[in-house]
């Protein structure tokens, strides 16, 4: 009856992500639909920092996108895009190539360098897991999904998901 109780209290334990702190951010997707913080809700967020003149994010982008469409994004897992990109075409233009349709800041918006002094993004490309308050709860995502990832998917997505 214990071990039954403890299981329900963690699984709703788990799900209840979200993305509180983004409400007032605004997030665009590829067909330019503005994401509604509700889009985001029950979802671990993934914060992504990269931009398509780091050669190292050309580099890992490529593993982020492959790790979200093979079990990201079936594990209710949201990446999150900040864009280091110098302006608003190479954003866009980078993103359309190499990102999957998640959500993204749009270029020179006041949150980006918000954002980028709060997580501590030194250098990129960078991720951090964060839960519904935007507190780091796993700083190791990018070698987690470039090494762990890349060989098990599933079990590191649901073990993000099961971190929030």
């Amino acid at each position: 009856m214990l071990l039954a109780r403890i299981g329900r209290l963690n699984f709703g334990r788990c799900y209840a992500a979200g993305a509180e702190f983004l409400k007032d951010v605004p997030l665009t997707k590829r067909d330019g639909e503005t994401v509604k913080i509700d889009d985001l809700k029950n979802k671990a967020i993934i914060l992504y920092f990269s931009s398509g003149w780091c050669g190292h994010c050309r580099l890992f982008t490529p593993k982020l996108k492959k790790w979200y469409d093979e079990a990201g994004k079936d594990e209710d897992i949201e990446i999150v895009w900040v864009s280091r990109d110098r302006e608003a075409k190479h954003q866009l233009d980078y993103y359309n190539k190499a990102l999957p349709n998640v959500p993204y800041i749009p270029f020179g918006d006041k949150h980006i360098p918000e954002f980028l002094k709060k997580y501590d993004v030194k250098t990129i490309p960078a991720a951090r897991l964060v839960n519904s308050s935007g507190e780091v709860i796993d700083q190791e995502v990018r070698n987690k999904v470039q090494d762990e990832g890349q060989v098990d998917a599933r079990r590191l997505a649901k073990e993000f998901r099961n971190s929030v």
